[in-house]
């Protein structure tokens, strides 16, 4: 879940880092560091805290050199301290790293290195890199090869990038499960975590796969496997725009991100329809299917199964990504799992991915960067088309995988869609209207210990991103939960003036639900309807678009995004960075 961006500048490189350090904040924020190859040899500069308050304290963008490494640190191992911030650099200095992941065997190769004489500085897994290179790199003379031979001793997860000292002409890097990019420019070289790194110096990139080795210099790239066979790369043109990763005149990236919606699901909808076709078609010939994902992405499988079972009347299962292998005895040849992930880079996704593979299942995904890990190992990809997501909490990219997944069931169906991307837009546009009404109930309900959401049928997984959100950005416990599972516990828990949020469009659920609301008032809750068929019992109604039944999934989410939002700002905490979490959860 860590930042990495690596440079070799036509000047130095040190600005350059440090720009794309605060591009892949998002993926870790409690250190960060920079390391570069100046007149001196190796120099390191690093920090806890976040990128400009570190570097007002150390001057990261002073470093001296053409060359260099850096990382914005989530820690994993060892406690959040400037001495376990990255870069990382051998005993001698000899080499200095930054890794994204975990090593499994870390403690065994610590012991065998500290046998021969190393000291260690952190209490970190990825330490034990920066040593291992330096072994090896006495030992063969040759950063690449030594690169190879140190990845081949590792067991984990990992992307790393290296600097040798007096080799100021070139980075070194390796992945197994963990994302590493190659970008190109005309008077530049990137090795990255994130395009994200250096979209503003060039949209040419080199997506690498697992057990891969690359050397890096101003006038060429080679990447190998870990065996040294030289592997043949494409350079892919990415499609996102440099204005798609900037805040422009908004306060945070989530809400310039839940206000980009009319534009991203309208851009979701454009599919190509040959590989639509080809990802129904293999929905259609499967025995079973098998839906996963984590957090956000795991809400729109539960969504996926609902409309499936319901509709397309294809039995299909929903499991969380962290307990996917648990199922695998149900899986074959000819079962299909579909994996839903912004990032494409989620390790419990990757690792479900793997177990689908070792069961001989094919492997769809709905994903939203292009070149990722899960589309390199699946069958079929469909893309969300979103653009960067940088704020930790999922939005536009959630929507984007409700529409995509009404292209599929009406493809499925065979039913007229109600999918028209202008007229999505339209009724998004309108939807974004509540947001002052949800920042008046952000500002009410502030300091309520408890929140609950409430839905039935395809509403309560709508019902569990409301509360995730709120969870994520305010940290106030919320819970989400069908309606009908009231009366089994949760009523034990409601007191006078709890808030309740309840899905209610007008729907066939409309009546029970509203059945539920009035359990909730007479126990004194605060009922807060979102509703397209307004009734006085709810204490606040917030106002949705009345659309066809499987687009109003997408309207409802808005509300529980502003709410979230707002509350909070008015817990004086900051959207973008909520505590303990990163973007893209890279490590298991």
């Amino acid at each position: 879940m860590c930042g990495i961006i690596a440079c070799i500048a036509d000047d130095r490189a040190a600005p350059i880092l440090l720009e794309g350090l605060k591009r892949v904040e998002y993926r870790g924020y409690d250190s960060a560091g920079v390391a570069t190859i100046g007149r001196d040899g190796i120099l390191v500069k690093k920090d806890v805290g976040k990128i400009a308050q570190i570097e007002a304290r150390q001057k990261l963008s002073l470093l001296d050199g053409r060359i260099g490494v850096a990382h914005t640190r989530w820690a994993t191992h060892g406690g959040v301290t400037k001495r376990n911030a990255h870069p990382h650099t051998s005993c001698n200095e000899l080499v200095a790293i930054a890794h994204n992941g975990i090593i499994k065997n870390y403690l065994k190769l610590k012991k065998e290195l500290e046998l021969k004489g190393h000291k260690f500085k952190s209490e970190t897994d990825s330490e034990v890199i920066a040593h291992l290179l330096e072994e090896e790199y006495k030992r063969l003379r040759n950063p690449t090869r030594a690169t190879a031979s140190a990845a081949r001793k590792l067991e984990g997860q990992y992307a790393f990038v290296a600097l040798f000292q007096g080799r100021g002409d070139l980075l070194t890097g390796a992945r197994n499960d963990a994302p590493l990019l190659v970008g190109l420019s005309e008077r530049k070289r990137f090795l990255a975590s994130d395009v994200l790194a250096f979209i503003e110096h060039t949209d040419r990139v080199i997506f690498m796969d697992n057990l891969e080795v690359v050397t890096v210099t101003d006038k060429d790239v080679r990447i190998s496997d870990l065996s040294g066979k030289e592997v043949r790369k494409e350079v892919t043109q990415i499609a996102w725009e440099l204005a798609d990763v900037s805040k422009l005149d908004y306060a945070h990236y989530t809400l310039k991100e839940i206000e980009e919606q009319p534009s991203t699901l309208h851009r979701a909808l454009i599919q190509e329809e040959e590989k639509l076709a080809s990802f129904v078609e293999v929905l259609k010939s499967s025995d079973s299917v098998f839906l996963t994902g984590a957090g956000s992405s795991f809400h729109a499988a539960l969504v996926l199964k609902h409309r499936l079972n319901i509709e397309a009347r294809i039995r299909a299962d929903a499991v969380v990504a962290g307990e996917f292998a648990s199922q695998s005895h149900f899986m074959n040849r000819n079962s299909t799992v579909v994996a839903i992930s912004q990032s494409g880079e989620t390790a419990d996704v990757l690792e479900a991915v793997k177990v689908a593979r070792s069961k001989g299942a094919r492997v769809l995904s709905i994903v939203n960067a292009v070149g990722s890990s899960l589309v390199s190992a699946g069958d079929h990809a469909l893309h969300l088309n979103c653009g960067p997501e940088v704020g930790v909490a999922a939005t536009k990219s959630f929507t984007a995988q409700l529409a995509i997944i009404g292209l599929v069931l009406d493809s499925l169906t065979g039913k007229e869609t109600s999918l028209n991307g202008e007229s999505l837009a339209r009724r998004v546009k309108e939807t974004l209207a509540v947001r002052e009404r949800a920042r008046a109930l952000a500002k009410r309900y502030r300091h309520r210990p408890d929140f609950y959401f409430i839905g039935r049928s395809v509403h309560y997984p709508i019902a569990l991103e409301g509360a995730l959100k709120l969870k994520e950005l305010s940290y106030i416990h919320a819970e989400g939960m069908p309606a009908s599972e009231l009366k089994h516990g949760t009523l034990a828990l409601i007191e006078e003036g709890t808030p309740v949020v309840v899905l209610n469009p007008g729907d066939e659920t409309y009546d029970d639900t509203l059945s539920n609301a009035h359990e909730l008032k007479a126990r004194g809750a605060e009922v807060i309807g979102i509703t397209d068929r307004a009734n006085k019992l709810y204490t606040h109604t917030i106002s949705v678009p009345h659309v066809a039944e499987s687009v109003m999934p997408i309207l409802e989410v808005i509300p529980l995004q502003f709410l979230a939002y707002y509350t909070a700002l008015e817990r004086k905490n900051n959207p973008d960075y909520p505590r303990n979490l990163a973007k893209s959860v890279t490590v298991k």
